[in-house]
C-alpha cells in the first residue's frame, strides 16, 4: 500500500488531480504534433503550386499591409489610381482581429519573407491545435468519457481537409478555432450555467470569423425554443374558460422572454458583428474615395453574391446554385470529412489525396449515410441532445447560406466538422453500453489512426513538390532582393513571364512587394502606354535581357530593372500611328458606340474619345472576352466563362490633340462575344457594350447592303431584312432598347425534310433562334444582325422577333427565289 500511495504521489503536475483526467488530452496534443514532425520543409516558403497558396498569401497581405499609417485598412495592395496617386485594392471580408493576430506573430521578424510566413503558420498550427483540444474539452463533458471524447476528436481530426489545409494561413482556420471556442463556451453553460463565459467567448471568436454564426443560430434557435415551449406548458392546470388560459401563457412569455439568455444572445452577438461589419465598411468607403454606395461596397456585393442573392452573379452558376447539382457535391465533401484520411489511401475509389471529381460516388454514399446517421442518431439519446445537434447543424447552415462560396472551395467543407464529431460520439456512446473497455481500445486505435493519416498527408505533400523545391527557393529568394530595393517605390510586374503559376497566383507578389505600388502586367512593358513607362519606377520580369540597367545580377529567376531603360519614344510613336489610322478613317465604323468609339482590328481593341474629359481617363475600361471554347481559359476562369482582361486608362490610354485613345491587345483564340465599357471601381458600368468577336465581318455586310450589292429587302418589319448567299442581314437604321433585347426569331423550312435534323423532322422546320449579343453588332445608333445559313436548298424563311416568354413583337414569312 505505501508503495501504490507513492506511486500517485509523483503526479504533482495538476494539485489535486489523477493522471487518467489529463493524459487523453496530453496524448491529443502528442499526436497533433505529428503534423509538424511530418510537415514537409515547416521552415521554407509554402509551395506556389500548393492549392491553396493564394489563400494564404492574400492573408498574409492583408496582414502586412494592417497599419495605423493605413487607418487599419484591410487591403491587398496598393495601385496606380487614374491620377497617378496611389489607390487601395480592399478586402475586408472578415474581421479585424483575425489579420491582426497574424500581424502581432510576423511582425518581429522584420522583411524576412520566410520567416515571417513561417511564424504565421505556426501560428495557425498552433490554433489549430487548440481547435481540436477545445473540442475534446467539449466532448469530454458532453459523453462524460475521457476516451470516448480523445476517440472521436482524433477520428474526426483526421480527415483529408482538416489535415491538408491545417498549414494554410487562412481564415478558415482560424474560424475552425474560434467556433470551437464558442462551442466549449456552450457545453459550460449548458452544465454551469455560466453566461458570462460565453458572452466573453463569443466576442473574442467574432473578432476572429464570421462562421460563429452559423453555430449560434441553431444553439439560440433550439434554446429559445425549448425555453417557449416550458413556459407554454406552465401555465394554471386548467380554466373554464380557454381564452383566459392562453392570455395568462401569452402574458407569462411576453415577460419572460426579454430575460431569457439565449435572447440576449443573439442580440449581444448581432450587436458586436454590427460594429465589426461597420468599421468594415467605414475603412472600405474610405479606401474607395468616399463615393460607393453601401450596395456597391466590394464586400457587401461579396455578401450578395456569396449567398446567391444577385441573379446577375452567375460564375457558378448553373452547376453551383442548381440544387441537384449543389447538395451531391456536399455529401460528397462530408464524405471525406467522416473518413479518416490514412484509411482512404489504400483503395484508388476512396483516396482522399485524389482530385476531386464533379461527383464520386463512393464518398457520395459515405457522406448522405453519415449525415442521415448523425441526425438519426439524435433520436436515440436524452442526456445533451441539444449540444449534439448543435454541430451538424452549424455545418450545415453555412453550407446552405453560402451556398455560392462553399460550392466552389473545397477548404469550407471544414467547418462540417459537427457531422463526425457528433457521430462518432453517438456510435461510441451506444457501444460502451455493451462493452465497456471499447472506448480505451478505440482510443489506441484512433491514435494510430491519426498519426497514420498526418504520415500519408505529409508524405503526399513532400512527393508533389519534390522537383521544383529549388526553383522555388529561388524565387523567394530573388524576392527578397528585390523587396530590399524597391520598399515604397512604384513597380510594374511583367509577371507571366516569371511563372505561368505565379500568374494565377498573383497574391503572392502582393505579400512579397506589400508597401509598393503594384502593377499586374498581363503583356509586356513595352505594351504600356507612354504615361505609364514614365510613371513606374522599376520593372520586374523573368527575363534576364528584357532591360539594361539590370539591378539583381545574382538572382535567378525574378529580375529588376530600372524604368527607366524602357524606350518610350518608340511606344509614343505606335500610340500616334494607331490614333493617326482611327482618325483618318483607316479603321472604319466603330463596332460599338458608348463613352469611347470602339473598333476592332486585327489583334487589339482601340478605344478613341474626341475631346475626352478627366472622367474619361479616370474610369476603368471593363473587358470581358467570352472565347468560343471555354477550354481555352483558365480553369478558374473557365467557372465564369469569361476571360477577365480590365484596364486603366494609365496603363493603355494616351492624350493627343485633346483627344484620347485606348490599346487593348486581344488573346490569340477564337472570341465569341465581347463586352466593353467603364465603370468607376466600386460603381456600376457608366457605359457598356457587347458585340461578336467578328463584328468587322458584320460591318462589311452592312456596308455590301447601303452599297446596294444585296438589292431591295426581301421582307420588312423592325427590321429589314436582306437575303444573301450564305447569310441573312438584318438592318435597323434606328434601333431602340427593345429591339437590342428581344430574341430573334429564324425558321428554315428545306425543300427535302431529310436536311433537318433527326429532332426537327417532326416540326418541318429548323429552328435558328438567335439573340442579339450573339449575332448582332450596334454602330452610330444603327442595329445589324448576321444569321448564317445551311448550305442545304431552303424553300421559305419565317422569321421576326418576341420577346421569351411573352409574345411576338413581329414576324414576317417568304419564300427563297431558286
Amino acid at each position: 500500500m505505501p508503495r501504490i500511495a507513492a506511486t500517485r504521489n509523483l503526479w504533482p503536475v495538476l494539485p489535486g488531480t489523477r493522471p487518467s483526467s489529463w493524459l487523453p488530452l496530453a496524448l491529443l496534443l502528442l499526436a497533433l504534433s505529428t503534423m509538424y514532425v511530418f510537415g514537409d520543409d515547416w521552415g521554407r516558403f509554402y509551395r506556389l503550386r500548393h492549392s491553396h497558396s493564394s489563400d494564404s498569401a492574400l492573408n498574409m497581405a492583408l496582414a502586412e499591409n494592417l497599419s495605423p499609417a493605413h487607418h487599419f485598412r484591410t487591403f491587398q495592395r496598393l495601385y496606380p489610381g487614374p491620377d497617378g496617386a496611389p489607390a487601395y485594392e480592399p478586402y475586408s471580408r472578415f474581421p479585424i482581429g483575425s489579420y491582426a493576430l497574424i500581424k502581432l506573430a510576423s511582425a518581429p521578424f522584420g522583411d524576412n519573407l520566410s520567416a515571417k510566413l513561417y511564424a504565421a503558420r505556426m501560428l495557425l498550427l498552433l490554433l489549430f491545435a487548440a481547435a481540436a483540444a477545445l473540442a475534446y474539452l467539449s466532448l469530454r463533458r458532453i459523453a462524460a468519457s475521457r476516451p470516448i471524447a480523445l476517440t472521436a476528436t482524433l477520428l474526426a481530426f483526421s480527415s483529408y481537409y482538416l489535415l491538408y489545409f491545417s498549414d494554410m494561413v487562412s481564415q478558415e482556420t482560424m474560424d475552425l478555432f474560434a467556433v470551437m471556442l464558442v462551442f466549449h463556451g456552450i457545453t459550460v453553460y449548458a452544465q454551469e450555467k455560466r453566461f458570462g463565459q460565453l458572452l466573453l467567448k463569443t466576442a473574442l471568436a467574432l473578432f476572429i470569423g464570421w462562421h460563429v454564426y452559423a453555430l449560434l443560430l441553431p444553439f439560440i434557435v433550439i434554446g429559445l425554443t425549448g425555453e417557449i415551449i416550458r413556459n407554454w406548458r406552465s401555465g394554471p392546470p386548467g380554466s373554464a374558460i380557454i381564452y383566459r388560459r392562453v392570455r395568462h401563457r401569452l402574458a407569462r412569455l411576453a415577460g419572460t422572454l426579454p430575460r431569457s439568455r439565449y435572447l440576449r444572445l443573439g442580440i449581444a452577438a448581432l450587436a458586436l458583428g454590427s460594429a465589426l461589419l461597420s468599421f468594415n465598411f467605414a475603412n472600405e468607403y474610405a479606401a474607395l474615395g468616399g463615393e460607393t454606395p453601401l450596395r456597391e461596397l466590394p464586400s457587401v456585393r461579396s455578401a450578395i453574391n456569396r449567398t446567391g442573392q444577385d441573379a446577375e452573379f452567375t460564375p457558378y452558376s448553373p452547376r453551383g446554385l442548381a440544387w441537384g447539382n449543389f447538395i451531391p457535391r456536399q455529401f460528397q465533401r462530408i464524405g471525406r470529412m467522416a473518413l479518416p484520411y490514412g484509411l482512404t489511401v489504400a483503395w484508388d475509389g476512396l483516396d482522399a489525396g485524389r482530385p476531386a471529381r464533379p461527383f464520386s460516388l463512393p464518398y457520395g454514399t459515405i457522406g448522405m449515410a453519415a449525415t442521415g446517421a448523425c441526425l438519426l442518431g439524435l433520436l436515440f439519446v436524452r442526456r445533451h441532445r441539444p449540444l449534439l445537434a448543435v454541430l451538424p447543424l452549424a455545418g450545415l447552415c453555412w453550407g446552405i447560406g453560402m451556398r455560392h462560396y462553399t460550392f466552389v472551395h473545397g477548404y469550407e467543407a471544414m467547418f462540417y466538422l459537427g457531422i463526425p464529431l457528433t457521430l462518432f460520439t453517438l456510435i461510441l456512446i451506444g457501444l460502451r453500453r455493451w462493452w465497456r473497455r471499447l472506448p480505451g481500445i478505440a482510443a489506441s486505435a484512433a491514435l494510430a489512426i491519426f498519426v497514420l493519416s498526418a504520415y500519408q498527408d505529409g508524405r503526399t505533400e513532400a512527393e508533389a513538390s519534390s522537383s521544383i523545391l529549388r526553383y522555388e527557393a529561388d524565387l523567394t529568394s530573388d524576392f527578397q532582393e528585390i523587396r530590399s530595393l524597391t520598399h515604397g517605390k512604384k513597380v510594374y510586374v511583367q509577371f507571366y513571364e516569371i511563372d505561368p503559376f505565379v500568374r494565377q497566383l498573383h497574391r503572392v507578389i502582393y505579400y512579397w512587394l506589400a508597401g509598393n505600388v503594384i502593377r499586374l502586367g498581363e503583356r509586356p512593358i513595352a505594351d504600356c502606354s507612354p504615361q505609364c513607362l514614365s510613371y513606374y519606377d522599376f520593372v520586374i520580369s523573368g527575363d534576364r535581357d528584357l532591360l539594361p540597367g539590370l539591378l539583381t545580377p545574382s538572382n535567378r529567376v525574378a529580375f529588376l530593372f530600372d524604368a527607366g531603360g524602357v524606350d518610350t519614344d518608340s511606344v509614343t510613336r505606335r500610340y500616334r500611328a494607331e490614333y493617326d489610322a482611327v482618325v483618318s478613317g483607316g479603321y472604319g465604323v466603330p463596332v460599338a458606340r458608348g463613352g469611347y468609339d470602339v473598333f476592332v482590328t486585327g489583334n487589339k481593341l482601340i478605344y478613341y474619345k474626341n475631346g475626352c474629359g478627366p472622367d474619361d481617363t479616370a474610369n476603368k475600361f471593363l473587358l470581358h472576352l467570352f472565347p468560343a471554347n471555354v477550354n481555352e481559359l483558365s480553369a478558374y476562369r473557365q467557372l465564369y466563362g469569361f476571360e477577365s482582361l480590365d484596364f486603366g486608362f494609365l496603363e493603355r490610354g494616351a492624350v493627343f490633340d485633346g483627344n484620347c485613345i485606348a490599346i487593348a491587345p486581344l488573346p490569340g483564340y477564337e472570341i465569341a462575344r465581347i463586352r466593353t465599357g467603364q465603370y468607376a471601381p466600386g460603381r456600376a458600368p457608366v457605359w457598356s457594350s457587347e458585340f461578336p468577336g467578328d463584328s468587322p465581318q458584320y460591318l462589311a455586310e452592312y456596308e455590301a447592303v447601303a452599297s446596294g450589292g444585296y438589292g431591295a429587302p426581301a421582307a420588312r418589319g423592325v427590321f429589314d431584312v436582306y437575303r444573301g448567299e450564305t447569310a441573312l442581314v438584318y438592318i435597323n437604321d434606328r434601333c431602340a432598347g427593345a429591339d437590342l433585347e428581344a430574341q430573334f426569331l429564324l425558321h428554315l423550312y428545306p425543300e427535302n425534310e431529310n436536311d433537318l435534323p433527326l429532332l426537327r423532322r417532326q416540326y418541318g422546320f429548323d429552328n435558328l433562334d438567335f439573340s442579339f449579343a450573339e449575332s448582332s453588332v450596334m454602330t452610330e445608333g444603327r442595329c445589324v444582325a448576321v444569321a448564317p445559313l445551311p448550305d442545304y436548298p431552303i424553300s421559305q424563311i419565317r422569321t421576326g422577333q418576341y420577346v421569351p416568354g411573352g409574345g411576338q413583337l413581329w414576324t414576317v414569312e417568304f419564300p427563297v427565289a431558286p
